[in-house]
């Protein structure tokens, strides 16, 4: 996927401060999954933090353009701080929820939820809180909705 269609999930505002940083950091090569899943998060982070807001409105920027706000995107990461015990952690969570759901009978359900509820254990780990709940809630309530 081409950068610049990624760049259209952030606000303007985003786009217009760190667009051309954005581009050139993800231009050598394409995204991996991971990349991509922290390219989203940022995109509902920079969506809902009154703080990017603020660091993005250009009226109240610093003259030599402050803080880079590209940190949710951590290209060059390799495992995204996952430790074995978070890989543990997001197991049993697995674990308990479908089992859960197969007691509820509701087996059809019970490894998508099971597999999205583990998600900000591991896949989502040092992701901003609002895209985790985003991303995790919406997927769990698009799930139970097509139940």
């Amino acid at each position: 996927m081409q950068p610049k269609y990624l760049l259209r999930l952030f606000p303007r505002a985003w786009r217009e401060r760190y667009g051309d940083e954005f581009v050139a950091l993800l231009a050598d090569r394409p995204p991996t999954p991971m990349q991509l899943v922290d390219v989203v998060s940022g995109a509902i982070d920079a969506w809902l933090s009154a703080d990017v807001r603020r660091q993005t409105d250009v009226s109240r920027a610093a003259p030599e353009g402050g803080p880079m706000l590209l940190k949710g995107l951590s290209c060059g990461r390799t495992a995204g701080g996952v430790t074995p015990r978070d890989g543990l952690y997001g197991a049993a969570v697995m674990v308990a929820v479908a089992l859960l759901f197969k007691a509820l009978a509701m087996k059809e359900l019970s490894f998508p939820v099971a597999f999205t509820a583990s998600m900000p254990f591991w896949l989502m780990k040092g992701q901003p809180w609002k895209a985790q709940v985003v991303i995790v809630g919406g997927t769990l309530a698009l799930l139970l909705a097509f139940y």
